[in-house]
């Protein structure tokens, strides 16, 4: 199996209607999804299917090999996608099985907003409790009191638990407290990234004066100068659980398959819950999907599966997310197991 050719579509998903104001607001492009879409041909006639970041300039590097030369090859994501989607679809394989053991089924995903209004986030929790989800993560800014959202979400829904990611943007320890002893009483899952994250003593001071669980970034410039490794992190308890992110591959021990199982596998050595964030459409959101399953500590809910399904017009695949009782079903089809919404992307193509 050789490589023949790649397609490239670039493509503008808005925002579904009720939120392009409020992503706007939030600072948010009003566009929506703005990405690339790749279809990798070969000369037995398979199709993988990818989506990301514009990597026109990687093409040359694929053209002529064997999707099987790139197994664990971060440096070529995400066009990773398609060729993990063509390994599988050849071998008759889910992608997941390509990883290594597979520790489930079915994975915890959680719903996603940006830091918008205590209302309006009252409104998507509502909307989410009612499409299965039992998580909801919020973005804290300067602009709303994180209190006071979390205090509507909780009014609209007692039942969900909330995740409560500042970015670092609380940036001293005092704020921090002050915002977690607020919170404390509520249903919150846990405080990702409140302060800058190459601030050890930092965390273990709020880890020291707050019952509320911490959550750390990893990934996506992991063991750089803004945050540490993740063993520095393990060793020293910083933080309860990990947010390991999908957004490409660096020197650093930033995002693709070696990067996330590398920190994967640390936390299950470790006995670390870490769950997976993706930014995408729908072909990249199930990979993500694959990566959990095969991940043994990702047990907490993932975020951003729904990015596209959810807050966007269109996720540019045919089937549908099976979420049930805050879970999503893993496709058990050869390759990603989904297929490219051929409409939709002639429909989303810039012209």
């Amino acid at each position: 199996m050789k490589i023949t050719d790649v397609e490239v579509f670039e493509v503008k998903v808005p925002w579904v209607e009720r939120l392009r104001e409020d992503m706007t607001k939030a600072r948010m492009t009003p566009l929506g999804a703005h990405t690339f879409v790749y279809k990798v041909h070969t000369d037995d006639g398979l199709v993988g299917i990818a989506d990301g970041p514009d990597v026109r300039s990687l093409i040359p590097r694929i053209i002529g090999r064997s999707p099987f030369e790139f197994i664990l090859d971060d440096s070529v994501y995400p066009l990773q996608i398609a060729l993990y989607d063509l390994m599988g679809k050849y071998l008759g394989l889910p992608v997941c099985r390509l990883f290594g053991p597979v520790y489930r089924k079915k994975v915890n995903v959680g719903y996603w907003s940006h830091c918008f209004p205590p209302e309006v986030l009252a409104r998507e929790a509502s909307i989410a409790y009612e499409k299965g989800f039992k998580a909801h993560k919020i973005k804290a800014r300067p602009f709303h009191d994180p209190v006071e959202q979390v205090k509507a979400i909780s009014k609209a829904v007692p039942d969900i638990e909330i995740i409560v990611d500042a970015n670092c943007t609380f940036w001293l320890p005092s704020k921090a407290i002050k915002v977690a002893k607020a919170i404390e009483g509520y249903n919150i899952h846990c405080l990702e990234s409140p302060i800058p994250q190459q601030n050890i003593e930092g965390y273990l001071e709020i880890k020291a004066k707050t019952t509320i669980p911490l959550a750390m970034h990893m990934g996506w410039g992991s063991g750089s100068e803004w945050t540490p490794n993740p063993m520095t992190a393990i060793e020293r308890r910083m933080v309860d659980y990990f947010v390991v992110e999908e957004r490409g591959a660096s020197k650093n021990l930033q995002s693709g398959i070696i990067a996330e199982n590398a920190i994967g596998r640390a936390s299950g050595f470790e006995g670390v819950p870490l769950f997976i964030e993706v930014v995408g459409l729908g072909p990249a959101e199930v990979f993500g999907l694959h990566m959990a399953a095969a991940m043994k500590m990702a047990i907490l809910p993932s975020i951003t599966f729904v990015f596209s399904q959810f807050l966007c017009e269109d996720d540019l695949i045919e089937e549908s997310l099976k979420l049930k009782d805050g879970e999503a079903e893993v496709p058990d089809k050869p390759g990603l197991g989904v297929t490219l919404d051929e409409k939709a992307l002639k429909k989303y193509s810039v012209k």
